[in-house]
């Protein structure tokens, strides 16, 4: 057997019928003998099918391994042992000080046209797509090449091939510690499940190793089995050559702008990301809910393209290249290079500091959100993905939460699709990794650590003074956005004729009176503008809010209480990339307290929570917080400050002890008799505005165009944001339309259509007073009715609309007192 003729045929291959017919031509490969079963057991299923759930995630776990190959690789390179005192404890740390100065590691921290980076990546860290370009021609392929450690072909069973050797445990600067993400690409890799590996140790020392894996082939019936070739003798086998060329374009010519001399080329035929993801925005936008940061840069090939010399040198070959940077990166900047079309502005604004927290038998989680511009990108749209909420570890997304999450567990319905929120839990403890995360890095284990990781990040979310000033924001834009030149006498009128409508009505400023009952005054604070904090790059002074430095302050077993203090560090201080400040508290109180932080606009504030295992009631701890980055000669010192534990209180029992008082009536400012007063301003009229299918304008309101999954049988949408919604209303919808076309002339369609909205507005006012008054809210956010509200709303919409004109034109004409009557005769 040619061993070098072979591996390069299976390399130019474009399928798996291709793959299939190499295999047939080679007697070597066709004899199972020289077959091994993959991690030398027969039972790997159970391992190769628990990994990810999809194409997607799978393809983002080989991206992780090609950039754990190139940290170890550089840091061979500058004579450093991975597992020594000298190497990097972080990945952050390693691309600062064994690749490139980013201050902090962090790709962000880079401008998105700095030629570093597409530099590096063209030449390290690229994919390659090839073969299918549509669901009726098949599934593409997926190549991906990496400059990275390689391994000496005899390596290949413990490293490439292993699925529990563990043998980079020991290097804290890389994420694939548990040897299982290269072989959950394999389901996904059409029937046979053909994956090649193709690699040489960077140092040249050894040929080029390859194997091709596959699933065994066998009955339906028995137990899938992943296994790969071997020559007799049982050797990987084996080649010689200078350079290795990983991609071919479309007319089977070299690509040569990406070769290597040594690395790991890793190819995948007939794979099934999703016939969505079959093009290149659809390919990047796999990968993009799965890492959150690339760590380093990677450059995405579509070999797939018709040459085109009017486009470029690489777009000559007929090679479409892209840069792809992870999640945070394309949402914070644009992606536009010279000579590539279709790439978007940046989707996202400058990074929200949340909060952070710590708890002994955790470590530490800082959370970040990224406001969105309110035309989202598509691959984050409802219709496309729920998803909102990131947990990531070292860039790789481990678990997600989505709208439903944030806006009823949460309490920021506003934010649902204007943020996104990732959760950095690449510092939890080496035990808390693998009690908080299950197998498949896709999931959370209900251990007891599982369960305390999601409360303390549900409560440092709903904390969260940033985000509660964002969507306070948000809705005021979007309230001012829908503001109506419409009046709302209409309703004014069927509020006079029944007051209990008013019930009904939102706390918005008031627009509707009732008729002299006692009604309340329209009151509240004007809010004004304040002037944006700015605040220093290293605090000058910490000092405790008057209240925390005079009394000692009680935290029952159970649950947290806050610390506030004054500082005039900047807002992302704890969280941003370079020089991050950290909060410094006594050893003690990290290890017997859990403490979740927060920074905004010049106060600290720290919920402390003592953990039932370390202290006892009755305990007493004095302390003193102080803030300190490496660019201050010593830290920033508060005032002391005591708290004691106290006994667990019942919440029952507390609200018995602490009643809410009853707001008192204010009546109007007539006689306070019921009745006999003057008329007084209740609550407003939600805001309105028509849905038109080509975002046409409809005289008196305002509009919008269709959402892109809207039909003429939808009634609408309502737009929660919180205190307020925006009722959107289906101007198109086909049973208003039907009505108006029968209308005899202009005027009575102008009725008809004021019938239609001011129908749609009372039956939905119903709708959603009754949805509020539920409690869709769970742990997660991931089940429960609070996931599917959006889905209620519409469902209510479109059965509104397709009843409400039929009631509103037809019931005064058949339904009155003589018809009662002569039914009652006929009786």
């Amino acid at each position: 057997m040619d061993s070098k003729k072979v591996c390069l045929s299976l390399l130019a291959a474009e399928s798996e019928l291709e793959v299939e017919k190499i295999l047939a031509s080679v007697p070597e490969m066709q004899d199972s003998n020289n077959w091994k079963p993959l991690d030398g057991r027969e039972t790997n299923f159970n391992v190769t099918s628990n990994q990810a759930s999809d194409g997607g995630k799978a393809l983002t776990e080989l991206m992780t391994n090609m950039v754990d190959a190139v940290l170890l690789k550089h840091a061979y390179l500058k004579g450093i042992d991975p597992k020594g005192k000298k190497a990097p404890t972080t990945m952050y740390q390693a691309v600062d000080h064994l690749v490139h100065k980013m201050h902090g590691g962090k790709l962000v921290n880079l401008g998105p046209n700095d030629p570093w980076l597409k530099k590096f990546a063209q030449s390290n860290l690229a994919i390659g797509i090839t073969g299918a370009k549509s669901k009726a021609e098949g599934l593409p392929c997926y190549s991906f090449a990496d400059n990275g450690e390689g391994q000496h072909p005899d390596d290949f069973e413990t490293t490439f091939l292993s699925l529990s050797a563990g043998n980079k445990k020991s290097i804290n600067f890389v994420q694939g510690k548990f040897n299982m993400g290269s072989s959950g690409v394999l389901r996904y890799c059409g029937r046979r499940w053909f994956k090649l590996i193709v690699s040489r140790r960077y140092d040249k020392s050894g040929p080029w190793g390859w194997t091709i894996m596959r699933r065994r082939p066998t009955d339906g019936d028995r137990m899938p089995v992943a296994e790969y070739f071997v020559m007799p003798g049982g050797k990987i086998a084996r080649f010689d050559a200078e350079e290795l060329f990983p991609y071919h374009t479309i007319e089977k010519k070299r690509y040569d702008r990406m070769h290597l001399n040594a690395g790991t080329i890793v190819k995948l035929y007939d794979y099934q990301v999703g016939s969505r993801f079959l093009s290149f925005r659809g390919s990047r936008d796999a990968l993009n809910e799965n890492l959150v940061e690339t760590i380093l840069p990677f450059r995405i090939l579509d070999l797939r393209q018709k040459p085109d010399p009017k486009r470029g040198p690489d777009r000559a070959l007929g090679v479409d290249p892209r840069p792809f940077y992870g999640m945070e990166f394309l949402l914070l900047n644009s992606h536009k290079e010279e000579g590539l079309e279709g790439e978007d502005e940046a989707s996202g604004e400058d990074r929200v500091f949340v909060g952070k927290f710590s708890h002994p038998n955790l470590g530490e989680v800082s959370i970040s959100a990224i406001p969105l511009k309110r035309d989202i990108p598509g691959w984050l749209k409802p219709n496309n993905s729920n998803n909102r909420v990131f947990h990531a570890v070292n860039g790789q997304v481990q678990f997600k939460q989505t709208r439903g999450y944030l806006s009823t567990t949460c309490g920021f319905p506003a934010l649902k699709d204007r943020i996104v929120v990732i959760v950095d839990a690449s510092n939890l403890t080496f035990a808390a990794h693998n009690e908080v995360w299950k197998g498949d890095r896709e999931h959370l284990s209900n251990t007891l650590d599982g369960e305390r990781y999601v409360e303390e990040v549900t409560k440092t979310i709903k904390e969260s003074q940033a985000l509660k000033d964002l969507q306070d924001k948000i809705a005021a834009e979007e309230l001012e956005r829908a503001a109506k030149t419409e009046g709302n006498s209409l309703f004014q009128k069927l509020v006079d004729r029944d007051p209990s409508l008013a019930g009904l009505l939102s706390s918005r400023d008031p627009s509707i009176k009732l008729p002299a009952s006692g009604g309340s005054k329209a009151g509240g604070k004007e809010s004004g503008t304040a002037e944006e904090f700015e605040g220093s790059y290293s605090p000058t002074f910490i000092r405790l809010e008057e209240r925390v430095a005079k009394n000692a302050v009680e935290i029952p077993l159970g649950r947290s209480r806050p610390l506030g203090a004054r500082t005039d560090a900047e807002n992302d201080y704890l969280q941003r990339p370079d020089n991050p400040g950290r909060v410094i508290l006594h050893e003690e109180i990290r290890k017997k307290f859990g403490v979740r932080e927060h920074l905004k606009d010049g106060r600290l504030t720290l919920y402390l929570s003592p953990d039932k295992e370390d202290v006892d009631v009755d305990d007493t701890f004095t302390f003193r917080i102080a803030l300190q980055d490496e660019a201050m000669p010593q830290a920033v010192v508060s005032e002391e400050v005591t708290v004691r534990v106290a006994a667990a209180v019942d919440e029952d029992d507390e609200k018995k002890v602490k009643p809410k008082p009853k707001p008192k009536p204010d009546v109007s400012a007539g006689d306070k008799k019921a009745g006999d007063g003057e008329d007084a301003p209740t609550h407003g009229l939600p805001a309105v505005i028509l849905l038109t299918k080509d975002g046409r304008e409809v005289s008196g309101y305002q509009t919008e165009e269709w959402p892109d999954d809207f039909s003429e049988t939808d009634g609408g949408l309502i737009q929660d944001l919180g205190q307020e919604s925006v009722y959107k209303i289906n101007y198109d919808n086909v049973y208003h339309i039907k009505y108006r076309k029968a209308a005899k002339d202009g005027v009575a369609r102008d009725v008809i259509t004021e019938k239609y909205i001011l129908g749609m507005r009372i039956l939905l006012l119903g709708c959603e007073h009754a949805l509020r008054s539920m409690h869709p809210t769970n742990s997660s956010g991931n089940s429960g009715i609070g996931e599917f509200m959006d889905d209620f709303r519409r469902m209510a919409a479109r059965g509104a609309a397709s009843t409400v004109l039929a009631l509103a034109e037809n019931l005064p004409k058949i339904v009155d007192a003589s018809s009662i009557q002569q039914a009652e005769q006929v009786e």
